[in-house]
């Protein structure tokens, strides 16, 4: 148990924190970035990873913040406001004997007046943490060490609140009759080495603000190592030096012992005892400060520093000079485009690769005189019928009463006796088979025939080919997109298509796939978890500094901003820790040139690539549209004449209606709602009450 004791109250404990520390790391570099996993597109997993650490880490540092500024009040000195309960103080007597080492030998004899039933005893708090101001006026915070805390002739217990020694006194067992009773409290106080230079002062907060009571009585004896002026001697009813109430208190001293009471002047806060000394009155004072702390902030430094050396290798991007470019890179479509500069999301990129199918003919979007439905339909589908635009002339011959045929002929026919087909031609013939041999009506003519059976398979055959030399140019990414609206017939009706929103996950796994390994560095992500870990553990190393062994000496304080500082700034360092690779940072380079060629380009240069490429315009759309600036791409050719194309009604050059396309889509919406859990409800009490400077109250 002493070893125990021991490693727990030195550094040692975060070396130990910190070799386990390279156990999860080494794991995650051995399963995740080396053999067969090591080419598995690791962006997304390392990045919600990382951002779990980083989110985690920052939910841990905004708690120990709630908790400083809700302990603050009873760490340091700000009062508690209370009420006693039950009982008056009649008489407290404070007996201060102090050696040469700044060691403090108490001893509280205090009378309590209990006027109601039911009280067991008192209880009484002595803080560690002090702030203490000096005659400089400097006020700075110490950490003292209580030892042989006892009540001498009553029952009693101790334990620790809030970092603060309590003593509670009497038995649970029985309660005390309305009246006096006197205890007496004894405990040794190591202030530790003083920390005032140039001079030394005794500094010492009687009594305690937390008694809810005024102390009537109150007196203090107290005996120095050596003798002292009563000049130097002064009394204050705070612990700021603010209040001075020593023209209240009847005070002189014999030799080194001083004796004072507090007359004419209602005392219901502390009264500190401030005693002027010269320096090196006192010698061999205890350090009451320890490593651990310490330890823990250097260790979170180190590893800011380590963390920055990592980006500086591994994550700072390649440098290269963007260039004026007129066309895209080549070979990437619009959304690997808008995956490599913005990690757009699956949607926008999908849609941008819908009016890229336009673009190529592959497509043309249709939309109502609402512009509440949108209709895809595939121009590259095999239909020797819409190739030789096929005709059925029919004429009527009869009436039909009722049934079927009637309500068939008024489909045909309406209110005319002829009509022609132009669609779903095998429909037609097998619907009205028994019309025709029944002499409703009659087959003029079918354009059909006006081929031989040779021209009608030379000109399917035409048909496969153009359209499979369209398809064959389709990147990876728009075959995705073409097949998924497609997939259950030649005409695609966005609103109504509940399956389509699969693409953008596809699409986004596609892209992941294609482009991981050859745009984004993966060591740069595997120090980036390597460097989130690192994070993760300096805020616990800092919760372990702050709250748990509070060590540090307040001289070096500041290493507690500095490692905040620390934290912060490897934050900015892991988010930034997404180099990509060579090939990835020149690809990076010519997207941005050609995007300040969309945003800057003149009038005569696009007139230029307009006559070289009449469909220049189209062309370049849905990359502007990724790159998010489509306004200022479609603004540029207001006054360029356009050619005629067969890509449908939709409004290509309003802004708006790629919202309204994206919005058009049906993505399932998922029910459920927010479940709460109860882990109990109430709390327990640990006694209630505490103090910056002690105090007590009854139970």
């Amino acid at each position: 148990m002493e070893f125990v004791s021991n490693l727990l109250s030195s550094g040692m404990l975060a070396i130990i924190l910190s070799v386990f520390l390279l156990i999860p790391i080494f794991f995650v570099w051995l399963f995740t970035f080396t053999g067969k996993n090591r080419d598995y597109p690791l962006k997304k997993k390392a990045h919600n990873f990382c951002c779990c650490l980083l989110i985690f880490s920052a939910l841990i540092l905004f708690f120990i913040g709630v908790s400083y500024l809700e302990n603050k009040n009873s760490k340091y000195d700000n009062t508690v406001d209370s009420s006693a309960d039950g009982f008056t103080i009649e008489n407290y007597k404070v007996k201060l004997n102090v050696h040469e080492n700044n060691v403090v030998d108490v001893e509280e004899d205090l009378t309590v007046n209990f006027y109601e039933y039911g009280h067991h005893g008192i209880y009484k708090f002595i803080p560690t943490w002090l702030e203490y101001t000096g005659k400089d006026g400097n006020t700075v915070s110490r950490n003292a060490k209580v030892t042989n805390l006892k009540a001498i002739g009553d029952e009693f217990e101790t334990d620790t609140i809030n970092g603060k020694k309590r003593i509670k006194i009497g038995s649970a067992n029985s309660t005390l009759d309305p009246g006096l009773k006197t205890y007496t409290v004894m405990y040794q106080y190591n202030m530790g080495e003083d920390p005032f230079d140039d001079f030394d002062e005794f500094i010492f907060h009687a009594y305690g603000d937390y008694w809810g009571t005024k102390i009537n009585n109150a007196s203090i004896e107290l005996t120095m190592p050596s003798n002292i002026s009563s000049n130097s001697i002064k009394f204050f009813n705070d612990k700021y030096r603010n209040i001075d109430i020593t023209s209240y208190v009847d005070y002189y001293v014999e030799g080194n012992t001083l004796y004072a009471k507090v007359l004419n002047y209602d005392l219901f806060k502390s009264l500190t005892v401030d005693i002027e000394l010269p320096e090196g009155y006192f010698n061999a004072a205890a350090n009451n400060y320890g490593y651990t702390s310490m330890s823990l902030l250097i260790f979170i430094i180190i590893f800011a520093i380590v963390i920055f050396i990592s980006w500086l290798k591994f994550g700072k991007d390649y440098h290269y000079s963007e260039t004026v470019e007129f066309y895209p890179p080549e070979g990437y479509d619009s959304a690997a485009i808008g995956y490599i500069y913005k990690k757009e999301s699956g949607r926008k990129l999908a849609i941008s690769l819908i009016v890229e199918l336009a673009s190529k003919g592959v497509i043309r979007i249709d939309e109502s005189d609402d512009k509440k439905t949108r209709t895809i339909t595939n121009l590259c589908s095999v239909d020797i019928n819409k190739a030789i635009n096929r005709k059925i002339g029919i004429t009527k011959l009869k009436d039909a009463k009722a049934g079927t045929e009637k309500s068939k002929l008024d489909k045909y026919f309406g209110d005319k006796d002829t009509a022609v087909i132009t669609e779903k031609h095998e429909d037609f013939y097998s619907s009205t088979k028994s019309m025709v041999k029944n002499g409703y009506l009659r087959i003029d003519y079918d354009t059909i025939n006006d081929y031989s059976k040779e021209a009608i398979n030379n000109i399917t055959e035409q048909i496969k080919k153009n359209a499979n030399d369209n398809l064959s140019k389709l990147t990876t990414n728009e075959r995705i997109v073409y097949d998924q609206l497609f997939v259950n017939s030649d005409v695609n009706i966005l609103e109504k298509d509940t399956d389509f929103y699969i693409v953008f996950t596809n699409l986004n796994s596609n892209l992941q796939q294609e482009l991981d390994a050859k745009i984004d560095e993966s060591k740069s992500y595997t120090y980036m978890i390597i460097s989130s870990i690192l994070v993760f553990f300096g805020v616990f190393y800092f919760m372990f500094a702050f709250n748990i062994y509070e060590d540090l000496n307040p001289k070096y304080s500041i290493l507690y901003g500095i490692s905040i500082i620390a934290i912060c700034l490897s934050v900015v360092f892991i988010l930034l820790m997404n180099r990509k690779t060579t090939y990835g940072s020149q690809i990076l380079a010519k997207i941005k040139g050609f995007k300040k060629y969309l945003e800057t380009a003149e009038k005569s240069q696009l007139e230029g690539l307009v006559n070289q490429n009449p469909n220049y315009f189209y062309d370049i759309l849905p990359y502007a549209y990724v790159l998010g600036v489509s306004k200022k791409w479609i603004e540029k050719f207001e006054n360029i004449p356009m050619p005629e194309v067969n890509m449908g009604n939709f409004d290509y050059f309003d802004t708006d209606s790629y919202n309204s396309l994206s919005d058009s889509v049906s993505y399932p919406i998922s029910s459920g709602g927010f479940s709460s859990s109860s882990c109990g409800g109430g709390c327990s009490s640990c006694g209630g009450g505490c103090s910056s400077c002690g105090g007590g109250g009854s139970w």
